[in-house]
């Protein structure tokens, strides 16, 4: 037990050091465009990220002008010169596409082009890699578990080694190489793209009533809230700790503690609660 729980004490401490502390937000103004093939509206979910969703009808300059980012909301969608200019000069691309379309390799701003390779409607499993940045936030905590077995959880994959240049892997299927969700910076924007067939599981969608649905929904919230800046921050109080276990993770997280002081807290935390605190776990704490 003491090698497991000094070993576990060193993953908190690398953890940390590459922790963001939380921040003001500020919400910015997010579009949602698109043919809406699964008859749903994704501005509850924006909110809950914490912007101000916004109705936009084509994808011309003026309408995409004003927004800090552009959520794809439909099954059918090719970007264009103005998407690709309000990317450049900092918007946020977020596009879960199906693939009914059919390509076999996807453009995308920055003149990237990626090939998708498509799996149909089989129910493959959707992980998260160590580390990342969207299995905590305002949506709640995710996990391994939390997006597999949906009616078709994901349609499809890019191989890890087609990515563009810098990419940051966010989900994946099970094999570790078969890319399902990554982001990568273009210009003064970001640009996110998934093989998930999201809004499908939003409120009133088809696959709204399938099990993977809360996590679906959830990890919408907190990959917009991550990806967009201004969105909510994960705080300690958001994580959902309470009592002396919130006071503790604040002092550990939120109290800008270094050297001595900092490993004391984190011994303490780990000898009471023998799990991770959110800043250090991604929201996905293992068990010892």
């Amino acid at each position: 037990m003491k090698t497991q729980m000094t070993t576990l004490a060193l993953a908190v401490l690398g953890g940390l050091g590459a922790m963001a502390m939380p921040a003001v937000s500020h919400a910015g103004n997010v579009g949602y465009y698109g043919d809406n093939c699964y008859n749903v509206n994704p501005a509850s979910i924006i909110t809950a990220a914490g912007h101000t969703p916004v109705a936009v009808a084509s994808l011309d300059a003026p309408s995409l002008a004003g927004l800090q980012g552009l959520f794809i909301n439909g099954c059918y969608f090719a970007t264009n010169a103005a998407v690709d200019s309000a990317v450049n000069s900092g918007m946020v691309l977020i596009w879960h596409d199906p693939n009914w379309g059919g390509q076999g390799s996807k453009s995308l701003p920055g003149g990237q082009t990626v090939p998708y390779s498509y799996n149909g409607g089989n129910r493959y499993q959707i992980d998260f890699p160590s580390g990342s940045p969207i299995t905590a936030g305002p949506g709640g905590a995710i996990n391994n578990a939390s997006l597999d077995n949906g009616s078709s959880s994901n349609h499809g994959y890019v191989d890890a080694g087609s990515l563009p240049a810098g990419s940051q892997i966010l989900a994946t299927q099970d094999t570790a190489s078969y890319v399902t969700t990554f982001a990568y910076n273009t210009g003064a924007g970001k640009v996110v793209f998934s093989t998930i067939p999201l809004t499908c599981y939003f409120a009133a969608g088809p696959c709204s009533g399938n099990a993977a649905s809360p996590g679906m929904q959830a990890y919408a919230t907190n990959l917009i809230a991550w990806a967009i800046p201004g969105g909510m921050v994960t705080t300690c109080a958001s994580s959902g700790y309470t009592g002396t276990q919130l006071l503790w993770c604040v002092k550990i997280c939120e109290s800008g503690l270094t050297g001595k002081a900092l490993d004391d807290w984190i011994h303490r935390w780990i000898r009471q609660y023998r799990q991770l605190p959110y800043c250090a776990a991604g929201g996905n704490p293992p068990p010892v």
